[in-house]
């Protein structure tokens, strides 16, 4: 067939799109939000400017979070976590690190900026960020169990031996 494969559209099929089409959209929005802060910082254009909120309390918390050095760290880590996902590589990994970025999103957005309308759109990012890294942690859950033990032992130094494991 000319090398053209033949795709079975069927429901594994396309729950395997969605997943992907979540995590490389949550991944480049991360990576767009990241770079755009810091491109202003570097004295360039910004992709969009940065929100410092609407109401109050939110400006007060990015403010804050500007003042105190936060705020680097913060758009520092959506572009690592946004690179992970987009490059599917440590995608459990790039989720983890997303997650509190994603929850102080949605709290700002909903909460301190009183958008209770945008609560269940999935086109406001202030919201489907979050939605879509509780949806995308859900699919790699089984990465996440073995944190969950209950009664764990710690590790040792020899362990160390067990991370060329990891790029296998």
């Amino acid at each position: 067939m000319n090398g053209i494969r033949n795709i079975t559209w069927d429901a594994a099929t396309i729950a395997r799109l969605l997943i992907s089409f979540l995590r490389l959209y949550l991944g480049a929005w991360m990576i767009v939000s990241g770079t755009s802060y810091w491109l202003h910082h570097l004295g360039y254009q910004p992709i969009f400017p940065q929100p410092f909120g609407t109401l109050p309390d939110s400006s007060k918390m990015l403010i804050t979070f500007v003042e105190v050095g936060l705020f680097d760290f913060v758009k520092t880590l959506e572009i690592l976590g946004g690179v992970l996902l987009v490059c599917n590589i440590f995608v459990p990994l790039g989720l983890l690190i997303l997650f509190p970025i994603s929850g102080m999103v949605f709290y700002n957005a909903i909460f301190l900026n009183h958008r209770y309308d945008g609560i269940f759109s999935l086109t406001y990012m202030g919201t489907a960020c979050l939605y879509m890294n509780v949806v995308l942690m859900l699919v790699y859950i089984k990465h996440y169990l073995p944190m969950l033990a209950l009664n764990t032992r710690s590790g040792s130094i020899a362990d160390i031996k067990r991370l060329p494991e990891i790029f296998k």
